[in-house]
């Protein structure tokens, strides 16, 4: 019965140097085997414990890996490598945040995963997070209507309404290559009735009196010569006008390419 309180008295006087002890330890500081030891600071780990000689001994982190946090590791953490982009390059003091390329949307916390951004003009994704365990965490995703002040300036464009664009782009292009041409065609065709209009006054006087002079070498009567100038005004006009639409074709082919 004497050994038992002993023992009791013992575990209590030990228990209670422990707790004073370890309330006695500073900031940054931990009980390793009764001594107070420190802590290392972000980005180095421990080497080795503190002993009666020295404190603990810390070492940097090496490339690769990190600490965020004061620790008595016996070595850091491996850096995060990211499949898409880096938001932040890894540090000594801190890990890697990976992101997604534009148009898309992380499915966790790590990024390990990304999804479409299938929110369009005037909504904006709103996250959910689903806790898997202490370290992941999954999001969901639901496209919700921004405040009308704002639409235009948060919003982002998904894949498909900036494919619809680039297609409203072209038809419009297309439309004023159209109307571009039919515009330059009525022009030259104007010109080339102006031009068939001059060379019809300047040259039928010289016509009629060739042709009189003509029908009067040969004695033809009067009805005789007016088929002859009527003949001759009208193969000259048909000769003309083929040769006018030659020209007008030539320059339209000529502008368009």
């Amino acid at each position: 019965m004497i050994s038992l309180k002993l023992s009791l008295a013992v575990i209590s006087a030990l228990s209670f140097w422990t707790i004073e002890h370890a309330a006695g330890c500073g900031e940054r500081q931990r009980p390793v085997d009764g001594r107070c030891c420190n802590e290392c600071p972000p980005g180095t780990y421990m080497k080795d414990y503190c002993t009666e000689k020295q404190q603990t001994a810390c070492r940097p982190c090496e490339e690769g890996f990190y600490s965020d946090q004061y620790n008595i590791f016996d070595r850091c953490e491996e850096c995060r490598s990211c499949l898409y982009e880096y938001a932040e390059k890894c540090q000594n003091t801190a890990n890697a945040n990976c992101s997604c390329h534009n148009g898309f949307l992380c499915s966790n916390n790590v990024c390990s995963e990304c999804q479409e951004n299938k929110c369009v003009t005037g909504e904006k994704p709103k996250k959910t997070e689903i806790a898997l365990d202490a370290k992941m965490i999954n999001y969901m995703y639901q496209c919700e209507l921004l405040k009308e002040e704002s639409a235009n300036l948060t919003s982002e464009l998904s894949p498909e309404r900036r494919r619809d664009g680039v297609d409203y782009v072209h038809v419009i292009l297309g439309i004023g290559f159209v109307l571009v041409s039919l515009t330059l065609l009525v022009f030259l065709s104007n010109a080339c009735v102006k031009n068939l209009k001059k060379y019809r006054a300047h040259n039928y006087p010289k016509e009629v009196l060739a042709v009189s002079i003509n029908t009067s070498d040969t004695r033809l009567s009067k009805e005789e010569s007016g088929s002859v100038l009527i003949m001759q005004d009208e193969s000259k006009n048909n000769s003309i006008g083929p040769l006018c639409l030659e020209e007008v074709g030539l320059q339209f082919i000529q502008s368009v390419g």
